[in-house]
């Protein structure tokens, strides 16, 4: 679908004024329990009900499920986040690792068909896959709502989503001994490791990809009034990005197609000239989205975050993503 003609209407400096206007009328959403989210189940079931009802879990429950962390929230409940590891340490601590964040699995009108193919084995094994691609220990995490997680997909972008996030990050480090995230996101999975960078003083390197980073602005420019989850209150991370409390060694790239027609490449930039401005380092890299909307970034996110997290030179990675940047 095509931008409205709105969207040009605005200068970039004009656009970042109204994503502090528009931030400063966030609201933060109470939790409240959905009496209808399906019950959690310890082996994968995937279905489009799960996505759009939700899925309630109990802490017992997430002590039986593989590869699953419960994570306290006072927003939006607390949840069970499955993951998938690989390249971890046998024995001992794994010090530095990459947690990917996927993107949206509802459509707007229907859950991914892609999505719901998935398995417990295909997820292992895209895990093996991006270890070995990296060279770092790799770790995905499947949002709230998807994946089998519990949780609500339909509060996405809302302030505790992010915080559900983050808390499973804390009980991962316990379990595994990590010391430095290398974080990546696409889309959706992008908004959540911009709120995360705002967050967290413990990411070495963070990747939004094609990302949602301004949601209310992202609004404005296509011409809607809420956001695509029906919700008015999302969070927006540029509110909270500071350089103080941040990793020493930070360093940002934000990755995305400028023909991205899903997600303006014009908002997504928001979220660079913000970090610039409060005196993070941080790369723009562009690079060709895949589909036809030009929005997939999933796979430039994770290498970008690969390179960041073997401690490429910034020089060295641009060189590298000028030609090595697709989908």
């Amino acid at each position: 679908m095509p931008l409205p003609a709105r969207s040009t209407l605005l200068s970039h400096a004009a656009l970042l004024a109204l994503s502090a206007f528009l931030g400063g009328c966030s609201s933060v959403p109470d939790a409240q329990p959905n009496p209808y989210m399906l019950p959690f189940t310890t082996d994968l079931r995937l279905s489009d009900e799960g996505v759009q009802r939700g899925v309630r879990a109990t802490q017992a429950q997430c002590a039986q499920a593989r590869q699953a962390v419960w994570a306290p929230s006072a927003l939006q409940g607390d949840v069970c986040l499955r993951y998938w590891k690989a390249g971890f340490a046998a024995h001992g601590p794994t010090p530095r690792v990459l947690v990917f964040f996927h993107g949206d699995v509802w459509t707007g009108t229907a859950t991914s068909p892609d999505y719901l193919k998935l398995t417990d084995a295909a997820l292992q094994e895209q895990a093996e896959h991006w270890a070995k691609q990296t060279g770092l220990p790799y770790l995905f995490i499947g949002r709230p709502g998807t994946h089998g997680s519990s949780g609500e997909h339909m509060q996405r972008r809302r302030r505790g989503e992010s915080l559900q996030i983050s808390a499973a990050l804390d009980a991962l480090k316990a379990r595994y001994g990590i010391q430095e995230w290398v974080v990546a996101g696409q889309s959706g999975g992008g908004h959540v490791t911009a709120a995360l960078l705002g967050d967290r003083s413990d990411i070495v390197c963070a990747v939004p990809a094609s990302a949602v980073s301004s949601p209310k602005v992202r609004w404005w420019l296509r011409g809607w009034t809420v956001d695509s989850t029906g919700h008015a209150d999302s969070y927006e991370p540029l509110d909270t990005l500071a350089k103080a409390g941040k990793h020493p060694a930070l360093r940002v790239f934000v990755v995305g197609s400028p023909g991205d027609t899903n997600t303006p490449w014009t908002m997504q930039l928001l979220l660079a000239d913000r970090a610039r401005a409060v005196g993070l380092p941080v790369e723009v890299l562009s690079g060709e989205g895949a589909g036809p909307s030009k929005h997939g970034m999933s796979q430039s996110a994770r290498r970008v975050a690969g390179w960041c997290g073997k401690g490429l030179s910034t020089d060295e990675i641009r060189q590298r993503g000028g030609a090595e940047l697709k989908g």
